[in-house]
């Protein structure tokens, strides 16, 4: 290592840690929280693909709701994939009237639903049994069991979340099981085993199930350690799509995905074309792009936006410095100039 490079390094430790000391004071006189202290005084240089970061194992950016209902059976159960990556695993799930998924449970992590048609029955263990409609967010601890049962007259549609490590238990008292799942490739049994107490609700402070369009509010709903569920709420007051320099942020370690609960949302995607997405719809981004999304259309815009890092960070642009000596590859060639 050269003698400049290493003056650089230890440069930046001195400047790192002094900044970290002016945090630290800031919050122990009470200026800032830690949260603002943190977005006052961090920039980085942080790691983003030269090319751009692939859309794999069959993500779409956009998935239509028209497209996930065409050519459905209205008299057949069905499941439509449509996120499954290290962090979360999404489904749109089909119900035919009076069926119901298996009563199930999960070992370490919350699960998540929006109702988006019919009547849907959801029991949770230890909760008074209630039927959710068009617009419910629903949450479950985990190692607590639920069913959700189709009981209208017509089928049923809800959107399902679950960690992509999330453990699929059946209660002691199933009447049949499915086949065990692989784990790591291996090939597992059955075994009846007794478990820890299961979370609460309390824990987070957040209810069972929340009507979102009965009451429509932003908010988080659910911030667990492995998932977030989060209503971003506002209002357009024309229909003119936003700037493509409004590029706004990229996530360094995780992708990011959204379900469209009222209005319009329109979205700048690193790579792609200007979009407009509609209430039902599913938009995804990969982790290294820049994404925008702004509401569109006069009147009120809902966005439910979904990952697994509840305090995640988001890299925002800002005016490229001088780059210094570095010891490896150049920095990202595609870093916008905000001058």
């Amino acid at each position: 290592m050269s003698a400049t490079v290493k003056q650089i390094k230890e440069e930046s430790v001195r400047n790192l840690w002094k900044g970290g000391l002016a945090v630290l004071a800031a919050i122990a006189i009470g200026a800032v929280t830690a949260t603002g202290a943190l977005a006052q005084t961090v920039r980085a240089w942080t790691p983003k693909p030269i090319e751009l970061a692939p859309y794999v194992k069959g993500h779409k950016p956009h998935t239509k709701l028209t497209e996930v209902l065409a050519g459905k059976d209205p008299f057949k159960t069905w499941r439509h994939k449509v996120v499954d990556d290290k962090h979360l695993k999404a489904d749109y799930v089909g119900l035919k009237v009076g069926d119901s998924t298996r009563t199930r449970l999960v070992a370490d992590h919350r699960t998540a639903f929006i109702v988006w048609d019919g009547q849907i029955e959801v029991t949770i263990q230890g909760q008074t049994p209630f039927v959710a409609t068009k617009g419910f967010m629903v949450q479950v601890p985990f190692r607590l069991a639920f069913t959700l049962k189709n009981v209208g007259s017509t089928p049923s549609l809800h959107f399902e979340i679950f960690n992509a490590d999330s453990n699929v238990l059946y209660p002691e008292n199933s009447a049949t099981l499915p086949k065990p799942p692989k784990v790591n490739g291996s090939d597992q049994g059955w075994y009846l085993s007794r478990l820890d107490a299961p979370d609460t609700y309390e824990r987070q402070g957040t209810p069972v199930f929340y009507d979102f369009l009965a009451s429509p509010a932003a908010g988080a709903f659910v911030s667990d350690d492995r998932m977030f569920v989060n209503r971003i709420r506002g209002q357009a007051f024309n229909c003119n799509p936003q700037p493509v320099t409004n590029i706004g942020h990229f996530h360094v370690d995780y992708a990011e995905f959204w379900f469209i609960m009222e209005g319009q949302i329109s979205y700048n995607i690193e790579g792609l074309p200007f979009f407009v997405s509609e209430p039902g719809d599913i938009v995804y981004v990969p982790a290294g792009r820049w994404h925008s999304a702004a509401n569109h259309c006069p009147g009120f815009d809902t966005r439910i936006a979904i990952n697994g890092y509840p305090r995640g960070s988001h890299h925002w642009p800002v005016t490229q410095p001088a780059v210094p000596p570095i010891d490896g590859p150049p920095p990202h060639a595609q870093t916008p100039d905000l001058n």
